[in-house]
């Protein structure tokens, strides 16, 4: 199999520890000498920020071209890591599709990753299926903690209007919770979110933290405090 390697780095990680051009290429070097492949070449993006798209990098629109290739002359990309293609969540996605859909292969080292071959690719698919649950599965665990956590009046997370925390418990501040009772008054006679936010804001009343209402804050205090979620969310459908 004949390879290209890719090397980038910033002007901020010229000097960094395993992310300088002649670390990257020392690691491409000894991983395609470990796995017998041809490497013809090392395309280099020195002191060029990852946030740039790789088609507008020097080095990167040679990979960029090889991407686009019916019939590129060589097999795969070498990388030390993904994000030397990009910082970009959304572009480097777009590139690793690519990679996986069309003629050129991708590998990346440090992340396990090979898509220069069908195993490499199907494996990468099993991966990321695999990835994709487990975020799933943190994101509901984490709600079932929240909601537990908030049914118990206990402090879990940024405190919401209406409350104070003491000593890891959720404590109604009168104040705060007379403000409410104004805010579900005045909406209950038909003000808007907006509506309700000048109304507090020339009369004085700040927001937590002593910040300005604005009709999106009043309707996150409504949804956010107890016993009224359901309706608020309700009405503001």
């Amino acid at each position: 199999m004949r390879v290209v390697g890719y090397v980038r780095c910033s002007t901020s990680e010229q000097a960094a520890d395993g992310l300088s051009l002649e670390a990257q290429q020392v690691k491409i070097e000894a991983w395609c000498e470990l796995a017998g492949v041809s490497l013809v070449e090392i395309v280099s993006d020195a002191g060029v920020s990852g946030t740039k798209m790789l088609a507008d990098r020097p080095g990167g629109s040679r990979i960029s071209d090889l991407l686009d290739a019916r019939r590129p002359p060589v097999d795969a990309v070498v990388i030390v890591r993904l994000d030397r293609l990009g910082r970009d969540a959304a572009e480097c996605l777009t590139h690793l599709r690519r990679f996986a859909t069309g003629a050129l292969g991708l590998v990346s080292i440090t992340d396990r990753i090979d898509l220069s071959t069908p195993q490499g690719r199907a494996m990468a698919g099993v991966g990321a299926v695999f990835a994709e649950l487990e975020r799933a599965l943190i994101g509901q665990r984490t709600a079932e903690a929240l909601r537990m956590l908030r049914a118990a009046g206990r402090v879990y997370g940024p405190v919401p209007y209406g409350f104070s925390a003491v000593e890891g418990l959720l404590v109604g501040d009168p104040v705060e919770q007379r403000v409410l009772a104004r805010i579900r008054r005045l909406r209950a006679r038909g003000y808007s979110y907006q509506r309700v936010a000048d109304r507090l804001n020339s009369d004085g009343v700040p927001a937590k933290r002593g910040s300005q209402w604005f009709g999106m804050s009043v309707r996150s205090v409504l949804r956010t405090c107890s016993g009224v979620a359901t309706a608020e969310v309700a009405d503001a459908a």
